[in-house]
């Protein structure tokens, strides 16, 4: 592990005094023992006389030997007690302290001060690998930091910054100064600063989920590899622990190469085929830059064919329904208005909304796992019976949609839900011999009689579907003029929602997020409205109905009720108040930030941590002022989630471009777990947002099962009727005195 350098000075400093005190004794005690051997030899003592001279002058030296330990023992607890406070600074203070020793062309780490693991998070031991600190500085700063050793040999001083990773996951901003000893230029010495506060306005907030098809390495003179990281070892295959006898053209193959310069120019972009057995299809983007100097070229690696295949999967995850694995709602927008730019004059688009009938009975007799396989067979028998011309969509669970193009006859689509109405005739075997008969609601609307654009299309279906939902039987429903009449009943429901705020109906509900050994980590706040006729409303049952100024006085009750009620929440494990609160874009702005700043002091004295949720669909085309705004919320310390992450909305984009701290996967995707298709998608979002430092909640948990599956797929928390469900604060805070 290597001493502290303080102490291997302190220990050189304290042989010098000993040295010093030695040579005081043995002078000391040379004069003394001379002046005795003269005064006894020059005078004719007797023999008594000459006993007691002897044991006189041993008593002198041992008195003077004493005497000059015990100064030499009190100069050196001096020494100690001077040098303590730099001693415990190294391995206790601020910044980190270190010591490379030059091993053959490379430098070793021989120390590192104890304070990493507070500051950094990794243990001596860890730090001390040979390629430890160049994987963790940030991928796109390692091409600069590879020159620093050269730079710190050339000049004896060297101070550079970069991005570090931190054991934790997240990045901070490092000063790194380096210098060799004055008496020795094969030995460095280094330290860390965290700078992170000063450069915040560097902060790179973008999350780097593709980090391993990125590697970086540098070259020597002959452009054989003189250090890599691991991507790029990995990239190519290189395994031996020493690359510099290999040349970077044994693992590549640039097929914009010119033959007649066998040396790699910097500043261009090759195309590159990686020469590996079994990979030979791979293909490559590789770059060479050189320093300013022109003394260090470095090198980039792009896997391209990974980031292709990575394009194809999470284009599948953004626009596919996971249990069913047909287009979901953003695909249909998409195709919908596709149809709309193509339609001739003398034909109908028709977009169809069907539901199946009282689906959530099959759940509640037979499980969700049967109830799943149903959706699959019906969605199996829709696409047998619609023909090759018309598309098949599922937005959620039993939701599904088809679009229908190039109508010549209104017939058409007649016809066509009949076509559905027949496939469900016949009824569905499930194991164990149970027989299902189900029933759908179909509600259809076309362009151009009834709507000309994509969002009046999908409304007017959607109205048509809810009106077929209230007839008592099976029922198939286009949309007619009059059904526009559904939009005063909402304007009623806003009036009632209104009331409701100035006669203060509404209560916030308070439901514990747990990890998966059911120790409560939190509280998310929900929003219920206390109907007079309608009894407890759940949030996502009238929220639709609001309209922007409503949303902004529903927003700012939940949040004063919650400040109000935080006092009374219960702490988790940690002795810590943590409530998320789920936020409206409209009530997002610069007043809100300032707003919430103010309340830190009192949030802080409380030992409570304030969350903050936004659904994913909410951040669709966000507009600047809302990027402004949600970072100033993460820069005052505040956590942003995503709630319903992977809805259809492309929600990794959002990952990237936003602070997020956390993401809450959508509960269509957990209710799929036991499909090996919607369990590798769920999969594969888990593991990309904890690549990128992001934690992950499971949703809507609700049966043992569920818990057990995504306590295996390593979410970091939970939260669900299984494990809690919401309650009152007064109820929350009597169960949890019990």
């Amino acid at each position: 592990m290597g001493k502290n350098p303080i102490e291997t000075k302190s220990k050189k400093a304290i042989e010098k005094t000993h040295f010093h005190w030695l040579a005081a004794y043995a002078l000391t005690t040379t004069v003394i023992t001379v002046l005795a051997v003269s005064l006894l030899y020059l005078y004719p003592f007797d023999v008594q006389t000459l006993h007691f001279g002897v044991m006189l002058v041993g008593a002198i030296i041992i008195a003077e030997s004493t005497f000059f330990i015990w100064r030499a023992l009190r100069a050196s607890k001096t020494m100690i007690k001077s040098l303590q406070p730099s001693i415990n600074q190294l391995d206790e203070g601020s910044t980190i302290v270190y010591e490379l020793h030059k091993q053959g062309n490379t430098y070793q780490p021989v120390y590192v001060s104890r304070n990493i693991k507070q500051i950094l998070g990794y243990s001596v031991e860890e730090s001390m690998g040979p390629s430890w600190w160049f994987d963790n500085v940030h991928p796109e700063d390692r091409a600069l930091t590879l020159s620093a050793l050269t730079k710190v040999e050339a000049n004896h001083t060297f101070v550079h910054r970069y991005r570090f990773r931190t054991k934790q996951g997240h990045y901070i901003w490092l000063r790194d100064e380096l210098r060799t000893f004055h008496d020795d230029n094969d030995k460095i010495a280094g330290q860390w600063s965290d700078i992170s506060h000063d450069l915040s306005w560097l902060q790179d907030n973008q999350a780097i989920t593709q980090r391993e098809l990125i590697g970086f390495a540098e070259l020597n003179d002959d452009d054989s590899i003189l250090r890599a990281d691991t991507n790029f070892r990995n990239l190519i295959g290189l395994t031996d622990n020493e690359p510099s006898a290999h040349h970077i053209l044994d693992f590549i193959s640039p097929t914009n190469f010119n033959s007649d310069n066998p040396t790699l120019e910097a500043g261009i972009e090759y195309l590159v085929e990686f020469n590996r057995p079994n990979h030979q299809a791979l293909h490559g983007l590789l770059k060479i830059s050189e320093d300013k100097q022109g003394a260090v070229r470095f090198v980039t690696l792009i896997d391209l064919s990974a980031f292709a295949s990575e394009r194809r999967r999470l284009k599948q995850i953004a626009y596919t329904q996971p249990l069913t694995g047909l287009p979901n709602l953003e695909q249909l927008k998409l195709d919908l208005q596709s149809s709309l730019d193509r339609a001739n004059e003398d034909e109908l688009v028709a977009v169809l909304n069907v539901n199946i009938r009282e689906f959530h009975k099959v759940n509640d007799s037979y499980g969700v796992t049967n109830g799943d396989r149903v959706l699959q067979r019906v969605a199996q028998r829709f696409q047998q019976a619609l023909p090759d011309n018309v598309g098949l969509y599922c937005a959620w669970g039993d939701d599904f949609w088809i679009l229908l193009s190039g109508i010549k006859e209104y017939m058409d689509l007649q016809d066509l839900m009949d076509d559905l109405m027949s496939a469900l005739n016949k009824p569905l075997m499930l194991e164990k011999h149970i027989q299902l008969q189900v029933t759908a609601n179909i509600g259809a609307c076309t362009y151009p009689l009834d709507g000309l654009d994509t969002a009046s299309l999908l409304s007017y279906a959607s109205s048509a579907l809810q009106r077929a939902r209230r007839k008592p039987y099976s029922s198939q429903v286009i949309f007619n003029q009059q059904m526009a009449s559904d939009s005063f009943s909402q304007l009623l429901v806003k009036q009632q929602l209104q009331r409701a705020l100035d006669h203060s109906q509404f209560e916030v509900y308070y439901q514990p997020i747990s990890d998966f050994d059911k120790h409560i980590q939190g509280y998310e706040a929900l929003l219920r409205w206390h109907h007079e006729d309608e009894g407890i409303i759940p949030a996502s049952d009238f929220l639709h109905s609001c309209d922007k100024s409503v949303k902004q006085r529903l927003g700012q009750w939940v949040i004063e009720t919650v400040f109000n009620d935080l006092a009374s929440i219960p702490v988790n494990a940690d002795e810590k108040r943590k409530v998320t609160i789920n936020l409206f874009t409209e009530q997002l702005d610069m007043d809100f930030v300032q707003q919430m700043k103010k309340t830190q002091d009192r949030i802080k004295a409380l030992n409570a941590e304030l969350c903050f949720e936004l659904k994913e669909a909410s951040l669709i085309d966000p507009s600047d002022e809302l990027r402004t705004t949600l970072n100033a919320l993460a820069a005052a310390d505040f956590s942003l989630i995503i709630d319903d992450f992977g809805a259809g909305f492309a929600g990794l984009t959002y990952l990237r471009e936003f602070p997020i701290s956390a993401i809450k996967v959508d509960r269509d995707f957990m209710a799929t777990l036991d499909n090996e298709r919607g369990y590798a998608i769920v999969d594969g979002i888990v593991e990309l947002s904890h690549r990128a430092g992001i934690k992950v909640h499971a949703l809507g948990i609700e049966s043992e099962h569920q818990f057990a599956l995504a306590k295996q797929l390593r979410f970091d928390v939970c939260q669900g009727r299984f494990i809690h469900p919401a309650k009152p604060l007064n109820k929350l805070v009597a169960n949890t005195n019990q």
